[in-house]
């Protein structure tokens, strides 16, 4: 039975001076992945693309392997798909750094990463860094993963206050490509048809999610339902990189 039922991406470049974030998805493999990269426009984009490819390139190879011998860590809390997905962005961490290797501290680039790995209807997402993703059932979304940014060290009672959520706490506490000891966080959830799930690399506008979830409960067949998306999603204006990649089932 065939799961995804529609695909949709949007990027847009903002007020920067380059496009550093990279998408993919392989819709046959229920592989997907967004990568939001930084350290200028040729070495930010070079490790958000490097970091997507060299995550496919893994899955690609251990995906659904029951015999696969996992080269790095194995974790027995989570499933195959999670553990395979786990290593998958320590390898693709392996990849970014062999880029980094013998250049200048303002030549190296790195990525905040979220990867998706779909095993049935098992989903398994791997997170390091700032990007986000969201799951829309029923006409409600909930938030999937917690960015791992210098937000998380933010008073807990001023939280809520977006007057002192500035930008700075937007900045990874961990990504690809600076450091080895690199540890994903790994979600794990059941999908179930007709949910949306859109991965993104800078938080969509609350209006934007009320849409969405809205336009998900308005009978739409998928591609329609996934353009309607992304219309909406072109509206919404950022200073910044954006990168969406919503997956309808």
């Amino acid at each position: 039975m065939k799961l995804i039922q529609a695909v949709g991406f949007h990027q847009a470049q903002g007020s920067r001076p380059g496009q550093e974030d990279h998408l993919l998805v392989e819709e046959s493999k229920g592989i997907f992945a967004v990568a939001d990269g930084f350290g200028g426009p040729v070495p930010g984009a070079q490790a958000a693309r490097a970091a997507c490819e060299a995550v496919r390139g893994f899955l690609f190879k251990e995906a659904g392997d029951l015999d696969a011998t996992l080269p790095f860590e194995l974790r027995s809390y989570y499933s195959l798909a999670g553990n395979v997905l786990f290593n998958g962005l320590i390898h693709a961490n392996r990849k970014v750094l062999a880029l980094n290797r013998n250049k200048g501290i303002h030549e190296r680039g790195g990525a905040s990463v979220l990867a998706g790995f779909l095993d049935g209807s098992l989903l398994a997402l791997a997170n390091v860094g700032a990007c986000g993703a969201t799951l829309y059932r029923a006409g409600r979304g909930a938030a999937l993963v917690t960015p791992r940014t210098y937000e998380r060290l933010v008073d807990p009672f001023e939280r809520g206050d977006a007057s002192r959520i500035v930008g700075a706490t937007r900045i990874p506490l961990m990504a690809l490509g600076t450091a080895p000891d690199l540890e994903p966080e790994i979600i794990e959830c059941r999908i179930q048809p007709g949910d949306w799930l859109l991965l993104h690399t800078e938080e969509p506008l609350p209006e934007v999610g009320s849409r969405l979830a809205e336009l998900q409960g308005e009978g739409w067949t998928p591609l329609v339902a996934a353009e309607k998306a992304l219309e909406r999603l072109r509206m919404d204006q950022s200073n910044s990189n954006a990168s969406y990649l919503l997956l309808i089932f």
